[in-house]
């Protein structure tokens, strides 16, 4: 007979204590349950020396045994966002198949929303929802309520739920369908849906253009493809006879006028919908859609941003000041029919790039505020997905956005605004040749992306990078404007010192500028220290020594961290 380690009594003594006492809250018995499922395979043993925490938490969130075991296993490893079945199996030692004869009592967990299934191909998933946490904390079961639906407001905005549940795969075709029919029962004396019913369409084909009308609500998209569509079906995958029935134009909603193929130069294009202008009025009128929509409610308002004075060399301060006139609404429109007259691209594309912390990305605020123009900005790294396929819908998706966002503002007489590609060094850079691993093919596909919508585009795209020497020749071609940021001279210094630390002696600015080689994005970060540590101190005179001090600092720590911001 094998002699218990001692690691094995600790452990064995553990397991005893927690099931001597009995368990005075819903976490502690899931502690006393996770102690003793370990290993445990389930046995009939286990139950016995578990039951007083399993009888304690049973009761509580009103769910079977088995339930409550493993609620509690999930509980246990809630950190975690993507549980897998083996992982569960793993811990409980028994094999996979194990688990799988016990989905249905999971399913009953993902039914009570204390756990989100998610499934991205064979991939299937689980989550415990923050929520259920605190409700946990607290001592409570979980119950799950579905805010009110009172209007048609109510209701795109729980279908925007929906689609993000939809997108991280964890509602499925049918859950969606069902939840979207029971929201329209609740607000069925709505104009909305009274009209809706009146055309008298399918469910599925009701589905589909509830998602497109979310699409307009969501961002005013009129230029729908298949690529959007795909969404709302399980695997990204639409039906075939979905497909070829709005590339014929036989389908219902093209039947009845609820949608029309988008035109572009004349030509109707047959994998671009939009709803009809009609159905916009009819359907959509209890909305009140403002002339801006909801797809611009992230972009950077010109008027939020804060004048700087910004120092240039000669070259750049000449090329900034000719960009500043060119984006000036009547130049740009001169400048447009002028290229469009000679059959040239209309759209401004225009590159920034040098070393970091000289004012890339601060002079396109500049510009955006003198222009008067919003600013759409992309972080390269947020659009990037990990997923196969997400990335150059990203990519896509966001350039149908800010071309939607433009045609309506022109449509409205106002401005377009910039589309900012932010540090896009991860795009800009050299393609790779005969890419066989899948994120060398994910990058190049995303580059091709960004080169053909440069070559549509009709309003102002600038783009930022540190790169210097590897910037791709295909994107060399399309950017009018090449602007190169060079680290600022010791006269440039020295008027950036005195232009951020107003009252410094030019004497003194002069001395700092000769004496550290810094960009403008590292003596703002030392002056910004300074004016925090005088107001820390009441000193009101400048310390020219602890500004040198500080200046030794920023060297010191840009040899180890690439300095963020002008």
């Amino acid at each position: 007979m094998r002699r218990l380690s001692s690691d094995d009594e600790k452990t064995k003594k553990k397991r005893n204590v927690a099931v001597k006492n009995s368990p005075k809250s819903i976490l502690e018995a899931f502690e006393g349950i996770v102690e003793l499922v370990h290993d445990s395979r389930l046995s009939q043993e286990f139950f016995k020396k578990a039951e007083p925490c399993i009888r304690y938490a049973s009761r509580k969130l009103g769910l079977s045994k088995i339930q409550t075991v493993l609620l509690a296993i999930f509980v246990d490893k809630s950190e975690d966002t993507r549980i897998r079945q083996s992982e569960i199996a793993s811990f409980i030692d028994v094999r996979t198949i194990r688990i799988l004869q016990l989905a249905n009592e999971i399913d009953h967990l993902v039914d009570l929303h204390y756990l989100k299934s998610s499934k991205r191909s064979d991939d299937l998933t689980y989550r415990v929802p923050p929520q259920v946490l605190t409700a946990l904390r607290e001592n409570k079961p979980y119950v799950y309520t579905q805010p009110p639906v009172i209007d048609i407001n109510d209701f795109f905005d729980l279908f925007r739920k929906f689609m993000k549940e939809k997108d991280e795969n964890e509602l499925t075709y049918e859950l969606l369908e069902k939840q979207t029919f029971e929201a329209l029962d609740e607000i069925s004396d709505s104009l909305f849906v009274k009209r809706l019913n009146r055309y008298n369409i399918s469910e599925c084909n009701k589905l589909l253009f509830i998602y497109m009308a979310h699409l307009y609500v969501e961002n005013r998209d009129d230029n729908i493809q298949f690529h959007d569509i795909e969404n709302i079906y399980d695997d990204d995958e639409i039906p075939s006879w979905v497909k070829r029935s709005l590339r014929d134009r036989t389908n219902e909603l093209f039947c009845k006028n609820m949608i029309e193929n988008v035109n572009e130069d004349g030509m109707a294009r047959s994998d671009a919908f939009k709803l009809t202008e009609n159905i916009k009025e009819e359907l959509l009128e209890e909305l009140k859609i403002s002339s801006v929509g909801r797809g611009e409610k992230d972009l950077i308002k010109h008027i939020s941003l804060t004048g700087k004075t910004l120092i240039y060399n000669a070259t750049e301060q000449s090329q900034i000041s000719e960009l500043s006139s060119i984006l000036s609404d009547k130049r740009f429109k001169e400048v447009q029919k002028r290229l469009k007259d000679n059959g040239m691209r209309e759209g401004f594309c225009c590159l920034f790039y040098g070393q970091p912390g000289t004012g890339k990305t601060e002079t396109v605020y500049q510009l955006a505020l003198q222009t008067g123009r919003d600013i759409l900005r992309v972080d390269v790294d947020k659009v990037k997905s990990c997923w196969v396929g997400e990335s150059e819908k990203n990519i896509k998706g966001l350039f149908d956005r800010y071309r939607n966002i433009c045609r309506e503002r022109v449509k409205n007489g106002q401005l377009a605004p910039i589309l900012l590609f932010n540090e896009a060094d991860a795009v800009l850079g050299v393609r790779m040749e005969g890419a066989s691993r899948a994120v060398d093919k994910m990058e190049n596909s995303i580059q091709n992306i960004i080169l053909q919508e440069m070559e549509t585009l009709e309003g102002i795209m600038l783009a930022t990078t540190n790169l210097t020497t590897n910037l791709d020749k295909a994107f060399e071609r399309r950017f009018l404007y090449k602007v190169k940021f060079e680290k600022p001279t010791v006269e440039s210094r020295a008027e950036i010192w005195r232009a951020m630390l107003p009252g410094l002696k030019k004497k003194d600015a002069l001395t700092l500028a000769a004496k550290f080689d810094l960009s403008g994005g590292e003596i703002e970060n030392v002056v910004r220290r300074h004016t925090v540590n005088t107001i820390l101190s009441g000193a009101r005179k400048i310390d020219i020594e602890a500004i040198e001090e500080s200046c030794k600092l920023e060297r010191l720590s840009n040899s180890q961290h690439r300095p963020v911001g002008f």
